[in-house]
């Protein structure tokens, strides 16, 4: 060991080196207590023996000075004194002392003190070298989490969530959120919100949502159904995470325009669908396993379509709210949730004092996430190009093109037809040439309505009356799939080139159907059947573009859309 010896008077300094010397320690010494601590900051000794009564400073006052010095590292100091009395030996404990010794110094006394304190030290240094690779540790950790919490943030977008239509609490258990809540907007206008509840808590769960929240919006701004998308979160979890990291997600989808609602549940509590008086008029029971079971070929997303219905509210959370424990061990439960509903303005606010007067002071161990998803009695949401429809659209012929920058086919037959969202899909394509990326939405209305068109009316030869009446939407959505199912022929061929008239530049889309078509010019009459759900969405395309020409029996269309006033 190191160890400074400090003494004023020179004979017992050179007696004390000697000793410590003979025992193998390296020493260095001071003769009076100002010179201690100019020795102990150049030399950083690890034992001090220290002389108590010696002029100005004395050790006592030497020995507080240099615990600050040494400080927060832990220097053991040992009195040596000719005044063996107690009040010299308390004295020396409540000045930080680790021992005291009596003069004249006995050489094994000394030693064995020494040695005994030699294992403090070594015990002093293991720790707090096993401090200092802890506190690496933490700090590594800190900067680990500073940077995924910044990573998470960035990835989950929250403008979505400021939506008019939605409310929402989302209560982390840990610093990290194994909940994600995601919003956004198609380009339709449809709401979708996605609520998802990985397996675990903390930063593990939460890294098992990011695949979620990217794709979720990526594919809602492209267009794609639910059901498409419900597929490919199941395929990125399963791809992207270790083996066992599963994730119970749902999905509800408002379409106010098209006056229906789709919800699809997978591993999550019920959702609920309430009235305006807080009465319960539809569940959505799980009834897929959560994301990451099964691989992507094995899962098909089922969906419940209910009316859209004027007032109405949906309910959708993580099982950390209702399985949220007080002290007495009782869970906050579904009753105390459906208790808190009766009053639409102010039901977000009534589940949160409920919930915190039956937590008192106990903390959820589960991550709280809860979404009221309104159904308004005024539509805010539609589109304005639907609000601002005319009634007395007509058809144009379409012109002759001097020019033909670029040009795509594409043959859809019915395997792809049944499997693919071919909007958002030749969307995708047609607008990774320059220029039509800025067109996307009014592209995207424009493509969805002639596709659903060709599909509907010309493949599956779907009346759109059915669209009429009570649970109208729901009733067609039924009848649509079942014929999607048993249809066995047919195709849906696109064409799409960007073309010159007159030095005008626009994108000419041609669809083609194998249908029978339909009675296109009805659409465009004057009787009041006109004003119905099922013409609303060829006028709208038409007013949209500069020309549209319908041929044969309604199964081929052309239009064309300008590029430059739009």
């Amino acid at each position: 060991m190191r160890i400074l010896a400090v003494d004023d008077t020179r004979a017992n300094l050179v007696l004390l080196q000697a000793m410590l010397k003979r025992a193998g320690h390296e020493v260095v010494t001071a003769d009076n207590g100002e010179h201690s601590l100019e020795v102990f900051q150049q030399e950083s000794p690890d034992l001090v023996l220290m002389d108590v009564m010696m002029p100005g400073m004395d050790g006592f006052e030497a020995a507080q000075r240099l615990q600050e010095i040494a400080a927060p590292r832990w220097v053991p100091i040992i009195f040596i004194s000719a005044a063996a009395t107690e009040e010299y030996y308390i004295k020396g404990h409540q000045s930080g002392g680790a021992d005291y010794l009596f003069k004249p110094i006995n050489q094994v006394i000394l030693n064995t003190k020494i040695e005994s304190i030699k294992r403090v030290v070594d015990m002093q240094n293991t720790l707090a070298s096993q401090n200092k690779v802890l506190q690496e540790y933490v700090d590594k950790d800190e900067e680990e989490r500073r940077i995924s919490r910044h990573i998470m943030e960035h990835m989950a977008e929250s403008k979505g969530l400021e939506d008019p239509m939605i409310r929402y609490m989302l209560t982390p258990a840990e610093q990290f959120s194994g909940d994600v809540l995601c919003a956004a907007r198609s380009p339709s206008n449809r709401l979708f919100v996605l609520l998802g509840d990985a397996v675990g808590h903390g930063l593990a769960a939460a890294i098992n949502t990011l695949p979620i929240s990217g794709t979720f919006y990526s594919m809602v701004y492209k267009g794609f159904e639910l059901s498409t998308i419900g597929r490919e979160l199941n395929r990125r979890i399963k791809e992207t995470m270790p083996t066992g990291c599963f994730v119970a997600c749902g999905i509800v989808m408002i379409d106010p325009a098209e006056s229906y609602v789709e919800v699809w549940n997978a591993g999550l509590p019920t959702f609920y669908c309430v009235d305006s008086h807080g009465h319960v008029s539809d569940t959505f029971e799980s009834n897929q396993l959560p994301l990451g079971v099964l691989g992507g070929n094995q899962y098909e997303v089922e969906s419940h379509i209910i009316s859209y219905q004027a007032g109405n509210q949906i309910i959708m959370f993580s099982d950390g709210l209702i399985e949220a424990e007080n002290s007495e061990g009782e869970f906050f439960g579904i009753e105390r949730l459906l208790s808190c509903l009766h009053h639409p303005e102010n039901r977000l606010d009534d589940i949160k004092h409920s919930l915190g007067e039956f937590l008192g002071d106990e903390i959820p161990h589960d991550d709280v996430t809860l979404a009221l998803v309104d159904m308004p009695s005024v539509d805010t949401v539609a589109s304005e190009a639907y609000e601002t429809l005319s009634d007395d659209v007509l058809l144009t012929t379409i012109e002759e093109s001097s020019e033909i920058d670029w040009k795509v086919n594409f043959h859809m037959g019915v395997s792809e037809i049944k499997s693919l969202d071919l909007t958002p899909m030749l969307l995708g394509i047609i607008t990774q040439f320059r220029g039509l990326e800025s067109h996307n939405q009014k592209l995207f209305l424009i493509l969805s309505e002639l596709l659903n068109n060709a599909l509907d009316h010309g493949l599956l030869e779907l009346d759109s009356a059915l669209k009429t009446g009570p649970d109208a939407f729901e009733t067609y959505l039924n009848a649509r799939q079942s014929r999607l199912r048993e249809i066995e022929k047919g195709f849906i061929s696109i064409t799409a080139c960007k073309i010159s008239i007159n030095g005008t530049p626009f994108l000419r889309i041609t669809i083609d159907d194998s249908g029978k078509g339909f009675d296109y010019q009805k659409v465009f009459g004057n009787s009041a059947e006109n004003v119905q759900m099922h013409g609303r969405g060829i006028k709208l395309v038409k007013q949209l573009c500069h020309a549209m020409e319908y041929t044969g029996n309604g199964n081929s269309v052309t239009v064309d859309y300008s590029l430059e006033d739009n």
